[in-house]
């Protein structure tokens, strides 16, 4: 008996069948791209790799993770095209108007998520930036909607591949390791292009679509396994971090599936005692002078091939020199408080302890020293307010002179006090010298290349020769009114010039950054050169056990004093030891060997130094020493507050509450601890670390059970924040939302936080108003928080927020995540205060983020000569071409030419601009990293290259025209070109005096009366 099928029967089922091999065909092409990207990767880096076992790795336990987690995005991007099938079915342009409200949707998002940052927190500001976003990429979707229907499939599925490849380079190659919304957004069109170019597979790859997609599901099983397995490759994971756009979010997903768990291996515990006295230095003045960001390898007697420091040199010859010295944290505050207590501070500061710390005087002048000291505010400018009892008290010191002051001046206010100052008593004097801090200025006595047109190494160079000039002048003074005096010289951090993708310093731990020179010349101090690893909080214990101190039980440098007496002797002494840490990096120094690990995924890597000074080849998981470096590194995180009075914590809580999110584990094992008090902590920090399936499932079971109101409130939080909550009705999200109600305004803040990460948007004008309180509110906001903060704000694209980010573009450190958040929220009445924070920015990874954010808030004309000066200066703004473009500047009377929407021709961009009658600089910004040839009416330039930005410099002669002929051409091709006139850097600014006064401990400090009125 046979039974006609009813077509209407079988139109849901073909839809499912369409569906999913639609969604199969995606992962497919997904599955080829990330392929290529393992041999782009695997090849193109392969000298950062161990070997070739490492990719191996990427492809057999990351690749996998990554396609399952590509699985949802492949059904939604199916689902979008089903959709678009059905109202082209249904006619009159429907399905265009869903393309159109996607691409609306899509912009305004991509404008939220690159306004990162804290000062952009109004609506006011971001609604119309969002409206420009979206309505132009809405406006450029309706436009080649309309022109893709006139090509074939495959040339649609070809320039499909082109947009995907251009965002992919885009991803790899700009901004690295700035700006995460701009970054998801690139890797968010990567996806759609590819996913366009699958349409264009055959119908006979249908099977292996519906293949590809069951496989992606069934690996779901298999990834938990595949994370473990690839947590167990750090310096694999670390690569892909930096340098694979796709894989390297398979390493955020392996570690949120697999949190990494060496660092809770019980270590060996290292109690730091009383070692015999060595040195004996009673009765010797100390002088201690530290040199602002002075890297060591720039001190000419540790290599460098300019003479930039004759004094130090000299003094280096006279007593030991540590090859390997290291700060604690490569920020001035965290580092001088570290220094002058002999104790890591960052950490401390951090568990809320510490700030009753001993300096260095203080304990001197319990001894008899009389102590003085001459120092810059910018000592504490950065986390001010945990520093307010150091910087009120001038850091225990009894005469203090606290003030910007050039070379001369301080010279001369420390000759006097040094003439006045009675000698009945020894004196302990320490000078910082904020000479070469950026920014760089270049001293007319000490010019290194070119002086008219002076680089920043350059010029860091100059103020390295300044500061030294002023070490040879302290210790000619010292020699003249105090001689016998010991002398120690180092440095509170070092400065990097792009050796791992950044500038400045405070970012990382690796050796441009943190390693420092210190030399010590004093009585009974070998002439020699060391080359174990110390730590400027080792100069504390030394010297208070040379002069016969006992050492305080809370100090926790060593003694140094029979390495300056002997030389290394011992294992111990040759193996050394050094700690570092940055918010996002630590650092082990022992031997050659260097530990570094991103403490936010718990990837490690291992370099020596000495056959690799630049770090860049990691020595492998199998390495021998791994294993105890790793010991070492959680023994020292382990001990961080164990010594200070009030920290009575488990060590998972003192790991976490420093921000090392390995600790979240452990932490949630204590929701069931006997202790309320460490339960509400374990509560608390669980909360802070937002860890997700780290923490959510053993904050479920305990909230059930707990009888502790804050402790509840805590997991409640904990649970909404890592979206554990399935509706407004479940008991932890009902408390949350009362919290958020309330009138207790730490509460409400800690819930709106809760809240927005959690998905729901409602607590966007109270974080607005947490970020945009003032000092003097009452209100505490840590740098972690608020750039949770601006993160979310740029998330939810909250308009409203606006005043509140513009309010912190005075905060240097918030400043490029404040740039990003009001760049993705595009409102134009931020436009004013960006070109004011522009045209006086200093900082060039600030400047980028401050030019594309004010392309993003509609900036064109009026941005025009700002970023024209940008990009004339020594070392021109890298992203000044592509944002001249974007903002419809270049054009051939202003100097520029842009290529056509189908590129350069052959590679080779050509035309008639006009140019400058004096010397100019041509910027060509290519499609891909590489040199481009460049030339001037056939005159050939020599050019220099950074990433995708080529540029050379002429100076015509008189007879030039004010039009010239440019042509640039490279393989991968040409985007664009720009000539702008060369151009000074901008001035420094102004030094701010601030007098910090004299403050006596007691009556007969013996100071005179010219010396008190300093």
């Amino acid at each position: 008996m046979s039974a006609s099928i009813d077509p209407k029967n079988r139109e849901p089922s073909l839809a499912f069948a369409r569906f999913a091999s639609r969604a199969g065909r995606i992962l497919f092409v997904w599955a080829l791209v990330i392929a290529l990207e393992n041999l782009v990767v695997g090849f193109g880096y392969r000298a950062l790799f161990a070997g070739y076992w490492e990719m191996a790795i990427a492809r057999q336990f990351l690749s996998p993770l990554l396609l399952t987690a590509l699985v949802p995005v492949a059904l939604t991007l199916s689902l979008h095209a089903e959709l678009g099938l059905r109202l082209r079915a249904v006619g009159t342009g429907r399905e265009l108007t869903l393309y159109m409200v996607s691409a609306f949707v899509f912009g305004a998002a991509v404008a939220l998520s690159v306004s990162t940052g804290r000062h952009m927190a109004s609506w006011a500001v971001r609604a119309p930036f969002m409206l420009l976003v979206g309505g132009g990429l809405t406006g450029l979707v309706r436009i080649l909607s309309r022109r893709s229907l006139a090509l074939s499939p495959t040339a649609r599925a070809g320039l499909a591949l082109v947009l995907g490849s251009l965002f992919w380079i885009a991803d790899s190659f700009v901004f690295p390791r700035l700006y995460p919304g701009f970054h998801l957004s690139c890797l968010v069109l990567v996806l759609v292009a590819f996913a366009f170019a699958a349409e264009a597979l055959p119908r006979a790859f249908d099977r292996v679509g519906a293949g590809t997609l069951v496989s992606a599901m069934a690996l779901f099983f298999y990834a938990p396994r595949a994370a473990r397995s690839a947590s167990r490759s750090d310096n694999l994971r670390v690569v892909l971090l930096e340098r694979a756009p796709l894989l390297g979010r398979a390493v955020r997903i392996a570690a949120r599936i697999a949190p990494d768990e060496s660092a809770t291996e019980a270590p060996t515990t290292q109690v730091l005692t009383e070692v015999p006295r060595a040195l004996d230095w009673t009765g010797s003045d100390l002088v201690l002078i530290t040199i602002d960001a002075l890297r060591a390898d720039h001190v000419s007697s540790y290599g460098y091939p300019r003479a930039t420091t004759p004094a130090i040199d000299a003094l280096a010859a006279r007593g030991t020199r540590f090859s390997h010295a290291y700060c604690p944290t490569p920020h001035t505050s965290y580092s001088v408080t570290s220094m002058l207590t002999g104790k890591y501070m960052k950490p401390l500061l951090a568990l809320g302890v510490g700030e009753d710390s001993e300096t260095f005087p203080t304990h001197l002048q319990r001894y008899g020293y009389r102590t003085a000291a001459f120092y810059p505010p910018a000592v504490f400018f950065i986390d001010e307010s945990r520093f307010a009892r150091f910087r009120d008290s001038g850091l225990g010191f009894e005469y203090r002179k606290v003030e910007f002051a050039e070379r001369s001046l301080r010279v001369e206010q420390i000759r006097r006090y040094l003439q006045t100052a009675p000698k009945d008593r020894p004196l302990f004097l320490w000078v910082h010298l904020f000479e070469p801090h950026e920014p760089y200025v270049t001293h007319a006595k000490h010019t290194f290349g070119t002086s008219t047109r002076a680089t920043d190494l350059d010029a860091y160079d100059s103020e390295v020769a300044e500061a030294d000039e002023t070490v040879g002048d302290l210790v000619r003074a010292m020699d003249e009114h105090r001689p016998g005096a010991t002398f120690v010289v180092t440095a509170d951090h070092g400065e990097e010039f792009g050796e791992h993708g950044g500038r400045y310093h405070g970012t990382t731990v690796y050796e441009e950054q943190v390693r420092v020179p210190l030399v010590v010349v004093g009585k009974n101090v070998k002439a020699q050169t060391t080359s174990a690893p110390v730590q400027t909080i080792d100069i504390l214990p030394t010297t208070l056990s040379a002069l016969g101190i006992p050492r305080p039980a809370r100090v926790r440098g060593r003694d140094l004093g029979k390495v300056l007496r002997d030389g290394e002797t011992t294992d111990a002494e040759r193996r050394g030891f050094a700690f570092a840490e940055t918010d996002d990096y630590t650092m082990v120094a022992e031997g050659r060997e260097r530990l570094v690990c991103a403490r936010k995924v718990g990837a490690c890597t291992v370099y020596d130094v000495e056959t690799d000074p630049k770090q860049s080849k990691d020595l492998g998981a199998t390495h021998a020493s791994l294993k105890t470096l790793r010991a070492r590194l959680a023994e020292t995180e382990r001990d961080h507050g164990r010594y200070e009075g009030g920290v009575k914590m488990p060590d998972a809580l003192r790991r976490g509450r420093q921000g090392e999110v390995d600790a979240a584990e452990d932490v949630a094992t204590l929701f069931d601890d006997a202790s309320p008090a460490v339960r509400r902590e374990a509560a608390e920090v669980a909360f802070l670390l937002n860890r997700g399936a780290a923490t959510a499932n053993g904050a479920r079971r305990a909230f059930g059970r707990e009888d502790d109101d804050i402790t509840r409130r805590f997991l409640a939080l904990t649970l909404v924040r890592a979206s554990a909550t399935a509706s407004n009705a479940d008991p932890a999200r009902e408390i949350v939302l009362k919290l958020f109600e309330g009138d207790d305004f730490t509460w409400k803040r800690r819930a709106a936080l809760a809240l927005a990460d959690g998905g729901d948007p409602r607590g966007r004008s109270t974080l607005a108003a947490w970020l945009g309180a003032r000092p003097g509110d009452g209100v505490t906001l840590e740098l972690e928080r608020a750039r949770e903060i601006v993160a979310l704000l740029a998330r939810y694209k909250a308009r409203s927020a606006v005043p509140s980010l513009l309010g912190k573009l005075s905060d240097l450190r918030l400043r490029p995540y404040v740039a990003e958040a009001l760049g993705a929220i595009g409102d134009p009445s931020a436009k004013d205060a960006l070109l004011t924070a522009f045209a006086a920015e200093r900082y060039r990874p600030t400047r980028a983020k401050l030019a594309a954010a004010l392309v993003d808030v509609g900036a064109k004309d009026e941005l025009f000569k700002t970023l024209a000066r940008f990009a004339g200066v020594p070392e021109p703004l890298e992203n000044a071409v592509s944002v001249a473009a974007r903002a419809g500047v270049l054009v051939p009377k202003h100097g520029g030419l842009v290529a056509s929407s189908d590129g350069s021709v052959n590679g080779t961009l050509s035309g008639k601009v006009t140019t400058p009658r004096g010397p100019f600089r041509v910027l060509v910004e290519t499609m891909g990293p590489g040199e481009a040839s460049v030339t001037v009416d056939g005159t050939k330039l020599v050019v220099h290259t950074v990433g995708t930005l080529t540029f050379g410099e002429i100076t015509p002669d008189s007879t030039t025209n004010d039009v010239s002929l440019i042509e640039a051409s490279q393989a991968s091709g040409v985007r664009a070109l720009w000539v702008v006139p060369l151009a000074d850097e901008l001035p420094p600014p102004p030094k701010e005096a601030w007098d910090g006064g004299v403050s006596e401990t007691d009556d007969d400090a013996g100071l005179s009366a010219d010396a008190k009125a300093e």
